[in-house]
């Protein structure tokens, strides 16, 4: 013991109390004397001693009644109790013993049996602590304890070895250890086990072991040899560490480390990895392995204006119905945001990663339901670029480069479709890489312009307004469309400061028209979806018109559908706080997304404009005819304008004036022209009369508005 032991002399006698506790502290032990059985009992609530000295014959309770109370609590029932007493008759000693007594010390006391007696009482205390603590480790640890005999036969196991293993004792001991034998390690292995275990008399490793189910159990194994008085071994004790927690653990790790967390694809890590590996397999056998990048399709703009939680769904969906279509063979992977990776072994030729290709796109061509406050069907395209290995690249990163340039050529060819790659995509990869570096320069630089397309009246004929189109004037490359600049500018963020910028031109031109005394006319500007989603996009557009005197009424917001039937609650607050202040609201390329009628009635559009690809061939084609026939119709019905765009025959626009179109627009009157050049129309082709008043803009009461649609019904 590290403390000195605590003795209690319990004695009514106060000269058997003063010489037991004289005798006992020149021993070294600690002692607390106490007059009554009552007084040891309370003191033990308090102190629990290591020996018991007891009175047999004391007043009130006598040393047999509190050697019974003290053998009751369970606390104290294990300190062992010396009965001291003068009685000498058999039947005290026997009643002593049968109330718990360890001895018996009779008085008159002698003082060397009495130390010997002590000092041996206090070595088996020491010595059942110790097995005690020996017995609490063995069925408390949280690995398993066999022990066995020198043949391995099982004699004793703790608690956590049937946890472990699944064997309770009564299935186990007796048994050989052999029992446990999972199959997975050859007679060399359990050779060498047992070379070393009775060489140096341990052992420490790996085991894989069978569990009482049948299922392999990995462990991590310590065997040593316990030697007895003769100094040979006796027995061994093993201590198994189940390792199949951690085992799990380190799988899960790998897989999270190499696979995406939305789609649970390998990511571009470990995809690369399989393709490193598929290209040296392929290399020794001499064949073609084929790599091909899908890219959705406009996905930013999904991400933009539904969210990125409905991105998501649709990458989920995506990324599975893919999966489900593929053969086997076909290593899936996701590259990074919308963009998928595919391995294609053993190609017989090349025309077999294109049938691959052809069928991914098949797949994609049904409509993907994305749910939210209302589902929304959703149809998908992709861009997707092939590489064969290899003659375009035999090694990882030349090869995926060089399918990404096939990718960002397909996307070059009007999107859903599949390229191979040639030798001469490189240049327009990095010629894009060039444009973007500039596009990032053009706006400090100012060489984007506004240009604007006149929109004449059907009924009257005359100008009722006109929409600003953005150009990009490059020093080197002469006028850009935007249909070359805006889908790179919308990648990289810079439709943003783009959008701003051209809401900006728009106001000052207008205001400037105003100061050289031209008619007011509404000017219609574009917005994308990245811009409307921003959180301060409202302030901004009234702080714009306010410091430019504008007046609101004058200037029409277009949306694309995609871009209203994004998060609703938040677009119905933003359009009903624009349209509060007096703004005109518009959807643009109506009938390419995916509106929803019931949003359609209750956000405050005033106007919606029938997207290019249904008036083209609306004479021609009796389908688009219909179409453009029903788009009227039901805009009519909701109270809404409706303006048509790409009218480039004097054909489409009788058939649009027959079907009660407000609005049209397109080459068949006016190219988009610039500021000046619009100047120069505006005093050719008088704008319609209810909408000027000479030498002024009008008050917005007296203004001629389109018709606005009741957003409360």
């Amino acid at each position: 013991m590290n403390r000195k032991p605590l003795f209690y002399v319990v004695d009514d006698d106060a000269v058997i109390r003063l010489t037991l506790s004289r005798f006992l502290e020149r021993q070294g032990y600690e002692v607390l004397c106490l007059e009554t059985g009552e007084a040891a009992l309370k003191t033990l609530a308090v102190n629990l001693p290591d020996i018991i000295l007891l009175d047999a014959r004391m007043p009130g309770l006598d040393g047999f009644a509190t050697l019974a109370q003290i053998k009751r609590n369970k606390a104290a029932e294990r300190i062992p109790v010396l009965m001291i007493t003068g009685l000498h008759d058999d039947d005290s000693v026997d009643r002593a013993y049968e109330h718990g007594a360890v001895d018996f010390i009779t008085k008159p006391i002698h003082w060397a049996i009495l130390r010997n007696r002590v000092t041996h009482l206090l070595r088996e205390i020491d010595h059942e602590r110790r097995l005690y603590l020996a017995a609490s480790v063995f069925n408390n640890t949280t690995e398993g304890i066999a022990v066995t005999d020198t043949r391995g036969t099982i004699q004793s196991v703790n608690p956590a070895f049937t946890r472990i293993t699944g064997y309770t004792s009564d299935d186990i001991v007796g048994q050989n250890m052999r029992l446990l034998r999972s199959g997975q390690h050859d007679d060399a292995f359990y050779a060498q086990f047992w070379q070393a275990l009775i060489a140096t008399g341990k052992w420490q490793g790996e085991f894989n072991n069978r569990h009482k189910d049948g299922s392999i159990i990995s462990q991590w194994v310590t065997i040593s040899s316990i030697v007895g008085a003769s100094g040979k071994v006796e027995s061994y004790v093993c201590l198994y560490a189940d390792l199949t927690a951690l085992r799990e653990s380190e799988a899960n790790f790998a897989h999270l480390a190499g696979h995406d967390s939305l789609t649970d694809l390998p990511n571009r890590h470990f995809f690369q990895e399989r393709l490193a590996q598929a290209l040296v397999e392929n290399r020794d056998r001499s064949a073609r392995l084929g790599v091909m990048v899908l890219d959705i399709d406009r996905f930013k703009v999904v991400n933009d204006t539904l969210g990125h939680d409905k991105g998501d769904q649709l990458l989920v969906r995506v990324s599975r119905r893919l999966q489900k279509g593929l053969p086997r063979s076909i290593t899936m992977g996701r590259l990074g945001g919308d963009s998928f990776g595919f391995i294609l072994p053993d190609l017989d030729h090349s025309r077999d990663a294109a049938d691959v290709a052809q069928s991914l796109l098949g797949m994609l061509g049904k409509p993907f339901v994305i749910e939210g406050d209302e589902a929304l069907e959703f149809y998908v395209g992709a861009s997707i670029g092939i590489g064969i290995a290899p003659l375009d690249g035999m090694d990882v990163k030349t090869l995926l480069k060089n399918t990404d340039a096939a990718m960002y050529h397909a996307k070059g060819q009007g999107r859903n479709n599949f390229q191979f790659y040639r030798d001469d995509l490189n240049v327009a990869t990095m010629a894009r890489m060039r444009m973007e570096s500039s596009l990032r320069t053009a706006l400090e630089k100012g060489e984007f312009v506004l240009y604007f397309q006149p929109q004449v009246d059907v009924a009257s004929g005359l100008l009722s307004g006109a929409e600003a189109l953005i150009r990009w004037q490059h020093p080197n490359h002469g006028m850009i469309a935007p249909g070359e600049f805006i889908p790179l500018a919308e990648e990289t963020g810079l439709i943003i400061p783009i959008g701003q910028w051209a809401l900006q031109a728009a106001c000052r031109q207008m205001a400037s028209w105003r100061t050289k005394g031209f008619p007011p006319v509404r000017i219609a500007v574009n917005l994308s979806g990245i811009q409307f989603k921003q959180p301060d996009f409202v302030d901004h557009v009234i702080q714009v018109v306010r410091g430019t005197g504008v007046e609101p009424q004058w200037l029409e917001l277009e949306l694309t559908e995609t871009i209203a039937m994004g998060d609703v609650e938040e677009t119905f607050v933003k359009l009903k706080t624009l349209s509060d202040e007096g703004f005109q609201l518009a959807i643009d390329d109506f009938g390419t997304g995916f509106s929803s009628l019931n949003y359609l009635r209750r956000f405050p559009i005033d106007t919606l404009k029938i997207d290019r690809s249904f008036v083209n061939n609306c004479v021609e084609n009796a389908d688009d005819g219909s179409i453009v026939r029903t788009f009227i119709g039901l805009a009519h019905s909701l109270g809404l304008a409706v303006v048509a765009e790409g009218v480039e025959h004097e054909i489409q626009g009788q058939f649009l004036k027959e079907e009660g179109c407000d609005v049209i627009q397109g080459f068949y009157f006016s190219r988009p022209l610039s500021a000046e050049a619009f100047e120069s129309y505006m005093q050719q082709h008088p704008v319609k009369p209810s909408l000027a008043v000479v030498g002024k803009f009008p008050d917005i009461q007296g203004s001629d508005r389109l018709p606005r649609r009741k957003w409360h019904r």
